[in-house]
């Protein structure tokens, strides 16, 4: 005989309260959710701030919409937006959600060995030189945190700190953050670079002009659209002059961008950091001649976490932590 089915924890009918006017019978969960999407507008917005299929995410909508017996969302607006009702009971949620996180961060500042999870947004180059570092001088120091990490672009990283997707996240300073209500600590200064084959001609020249670059195709970094971040370094480094620049090919991973390059595609431009994570056997790197050919790294949290235990203990650790070779630090 096989064992009975569990109920289905996306099923809104099972996730349904006995008594829907006890608050006590509400899932943080379905709260979450519902302020992702009115937030956001919609719901395919939600579910990649947070990280969970649309699927789940509708299902939390439904069984809070049934808990309460009311529609939350105007679904045939587009983009969606919240009802009366919806719109009344975002505020109630939200004031709940923060009176729970500072009830938490309350409890976790009273133990002396903290025993919480902290969750890091970080990008390819700082996850593969700098954040190992960082962490164990976490776990020296607070062997009972444990930490989850989520990789992004500039753009995604900044969207993950502003919803609480992640606690805190590593992201350069530019483009410049649109989330106001964000604190961030800079952490060093380096360099962008050219990265070409040893037998191009410009590995001649002990560093390369602005007019140099402009006359090669160029491979950079991230991916995305302009509008969103994508290629950024390379439009910065450029200037005023970026708007003549043939970008043939956008990634988010150095390797790739290596690989390419080998492939004769191009020239790359990145951050000198991100060539550690990969072999430039083969390869030369020069320095541009722009004043713009440089990024400086900061480490990014909300001001309403800043007393938060776990965070504190990670932006200790951070600050103790020694720097990856090749960049220039930047102390407060």
């Amino acid at each position: 005989m096989s064992a009975p089915e569990e109920p289905d924890d996306l099923d809104p009918v099972a996730l349904t309260p006995r008594d829907p006017r006890d608050a006590m019978s509400l899932q943080t969960a379905w709260l979450r959710s519902f302020l992702a999407v009115a937030d956001k507008g919609g719901f395919g917005a939600a579910t990649l701030a947070l990280h969970l299929s649309q699927s789940r995410v509708s299902a939390h909508i439904a069984a809070l919409e049934h808990a309460l017996g009311v529609t939350l969302f105007d679904r045939k607006a587009r983009p969606i937006c919240t009802t009366a009702a919806g719109e009344l009971f975002r505020g109630h949620a939200m004031a709940a959600m923060l009176e729970l996180q500072r009830g938490i961060e309350a409890v976790r500042s009273t133990l002396d060995n903290i025993v919480a999870h902290v969750t890091i947004g970080s990008y390819p180059s700082v996850s593969s030189t700098y954040l190992p570092a960082v962490l164990r001088e976490l776990q020296a120091e607070h062997p009972g945190v444990t930490v989850e990490l989520h990789e992004g672009t500039a753009a995604t990283l900044e969207e993950m700190v502003a919803c609480g997707t992640v606690d805190l996240a590593f992201r350069p300073l530019l483009p410049k953050m649109r989330e106001t209500t964000l604190c961030h600590r800079t952490i060093w200064h380096e360099d962008i670079v050219v990265v070409m084959r040893e037998n191009d001609p410009l590995a001649q020249q002990a560093s390369v002009s602005v007019e140099d670059v402009l006359a090669r195709p160029l491979i950079g970094n991230p991916a995305g659209a302009e509008e969103d971040g994508g290629g950024f370094d390379v439009r910065n480094t450029l200037g005023e002059a970026a708007g003549r620049a043939n970008i043939v090919y956008l990634t988010d991973q150095p390797t790739t961008l290596v690989a390419l390059v080998r492939a004769a595609f191009g020239i790359g431009v990145i951050n000198r950091l991100a060539l550690q994570t990969t072999s430039t056997e083969g390869l030369t790197v020069r320095t541009i001649d722009s004043p713009t050919a440089h990024r400086n790294v900061a480490l990014f949290w909300m001001r309403r976490r800043a007393d938060s235990a776990v965070v504190k203990a990670f932006l200790e650790a951070q600050e103790r932590a020694p720097l990856p070779a090749g960049v220039l630090p930047i102390r407060p």
